[in-house]
């Protein structure tokens, strides 16, 4: 496999591995450099650390974990030598170091701060934020060229919440490297970020109108296709059912 490293910025780079096109984040510092995500399984995993070797320079020592997901963490597998870390609530695979809401890690001139902003995609997600280069790893948070993956582990009302986490210290030249697909500006993130708080918003305001939940996907325009809502529209009126939010029955007029 060969691997074609993407500049975002001088210090940071991006290959995309199949089958579901995965980006990967090197981060290269003065001293060390880190992987974001690993890949599909440990063949993979080898042959991306290798190739981050050769291209970073300097000693890749750390990986960084955006959330369980297979083909972001199996590749861990075939990363030897490496630590490893990930928010404390991802427990699909060993890692070496957890953390709760924050962790810092100086490559050498250069500062990679991971961000854990409370449930969105799934329980655990990872924002990784490089305030020098100005880029955001978002992991799935965002998504390029497809819908959002709604998860069962993950918070409609939340996920919102969790890119502003970001947002609010991005600018109009700050880069986003979303999970899958290109590279993505602010006003790409700002909008999704709106899109996915539609769903939670929209369901909401349907099920106060009496909308149950088989008839909420022709009931307005959604920015998502048939397949996405029919996993995320469940999750919001789950959602909602446990904040004691459902729709109620119309009694017949006499």
């Amino acid at each position: 496999m060969t691997l074609d490293w993407t500049p975002v910025t001088d210090r940071v780079f991006v290959t995309t591995v199949q089958p579901h096109r995965v980006n990967i984040g090197l981060v290269v510092g003065d001293r060390e450099a880190l992987l974001v995500d690993t890949g599909n399984s440990p063949e993979q995993g080898a042959e991306i650390l290798a190739s981050a070797r050769a291209k970073a320079g300097v000693p890749v020592t750390h990986v960084l974990l955006t959330h369980d997901h297979h083909d972001h963490v199996n590749g861990l597998a075939g990363m030897e030598g490496v630590t490893s870390i990930a928010h404390e609530d991802l427990a699909a695979v060993e890692v070496t170091r957890t953390f709760s809401m924050a962790l810092a890690v100086d490559l050498g001139n250069l500062r990679v701060e991971a961000l854990h902003f409370g449930a969105g995609h799934t329980d655990h997600d990872v924002m990784i934020y490089l305030p020098g280069e100005n880029v955001v790893f978002a992991g799935d948070l965002l998504e390029e060229g497809a819908d959002p993956q709604v998860d069962d582990r993950g918070s409609l009302s939340n996920w919102p919440t969790v890119l502003d986490g970001v947002l609010g210290a991005a600018n109009a030249t700050t880069k986003f490297v979303p999970g899958h697909g290109a590279v993505v500006d602010r006003d790409f993130a700002f909008i999704q970020r709106a899109e996915i708080g539609m769903i939670y918003g929209q369901t909401e305001m349907l099920i106060h109108q009496g909308t149950r939940l088989e008839d909420a996907a022709i009931a307005t325009e959604w920015p998502f296709s048939a397949e996405t809502l029919a996993v995320a529209l469940p999750k919001a009126y789950a959602e909602l059912k446990a904040r004691g939010v459902e729709p109620k029955r119309h009694l017949p007029l006499i």
